[in-house]
């Protein structure tokens, strides 16, 4: 994961967080990490692999209120510089854009 750049882009533009925010998105990021197995940039450099690690965290029974998935989510916007759909949305072939 490539915290540095996440924390850069949560610090920057219209959506400035205080650096308590940042580092509790940061440190759900790196237990979403933990979670999957796997490296963040490793997951959100595909799209499908981004959809299946979401589907992951969601059944997992860690995720509790969504924190998992919507770090993951913070992270693939601020390397992708986009949103992930809902998983529905991406389920009826909706991609991001």
């Amino acid at each position: 994961m490539n915290e540095a750049r996440l924390r850069r882009v949560l610090g920057e533009g219209g959506e400035e967080h205080t650096e308590k925010a940042i580092n509790s998105r940061v440190s759900r990021a790196a237990r979403a990490e933990d979670a999957l197995g796997m490296d963040l940039d490793y997951v959100v450099s595909d799209d499908d692999r981004m959809y299946r690690a979401l589907i992951k965290l969601r059944d997992s029974g860690l995720n509790r209120t969504d924190n998992l998935m919507n770090a993951l989510r913070w992270y693939y916007r601020a390397i992708n510089g986009k949103a992930f759909p809902r998983l529905t949305a991406y389920e009826r072939g909706m991609r991001p854009e």
